[in-house]
């Protein structure tokens, strides 16, 4: 397999590095049987670590969206006072039509761009304000595969969202390949 964010965005992003389908697959068999395994026997504790680190990081990508909308709301309200001073300007002979022309349209473009981004930002506000971490979701899936012998699709469709594979480094003279498991319902949690 060839690392997608080479093959998609070129090697001014990632350089070309690959991992073989067998690795893959040993490191998501024994990530889902520790977690599973982790999940049944501390599955109090589990769900206190999961829900607190979610709340952690909704919160705060919540409050940077909501000062981000705040500055780009108030810069919308400014744009409209210059352009209707710069409207004003115009009228009264201050400015030629063509400064006018020029610079009215350089602060709608301004503008346009800032009220889509104030929409995409509402949208992630609302969207993040309905998530929960569905950790009950993750305990009764790990209930309902007790003993996972081998990988199937449904499996890892189930457990796992997404795997990142990272470029190999050098440790000790050898190369260490790095996997992280990016899981369904919970996002990243590694077992203790």
């Amino acid at each position: 397999m060839v690392c997608a964010t080479y093959r998609k965005k070129g090697k001014e992003k990632c350089t070309s590095h690959q991992i073989r389908n067998s690795v893959i697959e040993e490191f998501l068999l024994e990530g889902i049987r520790s977690m599973t395994t982790y999940v049944r026997e501390h599955e109090d504790e589990f769900v206190e670590t999961v829900t607190k680190l979610s709340k952690a990081e909704t919160e705060k990508a919540l409050r940077d969206e909501k000062r981000e909308l705040e500055r780009a709301q108030t810069r919308v309200q400014k744009l409209d006072t210059i352009i209707r001073r710069l409207y004003e300007d115009n009228v009264e002979g201050k400015i030629s039509d063509e400064r006018f022309s020029k610079m009215s349209e350089s602060y709608e473009v301004e503008q346009k761009a800032l009220e889509r981004r104030i929409s995409d930002l509402r949208s992630s506000i609302a969207a993040q304000q309905e998530i929960r971490v569905n950790v009950n979701s993750f305990v009764a899936l790990v209930r309902k595969h007790t003993d996972i012998r081998e990988l199937s699709a449904e499996i890892v469709r189930e457990f796992v969202e997404r795997v990142e594979v990272f470029q190999p480094a050098q440790v000790g003279g050898r190369k260490v390949q790095r996997l992280r498991i990016v899981w369904n319902c919970i996002g990243e949690f590694a077992p203790p």
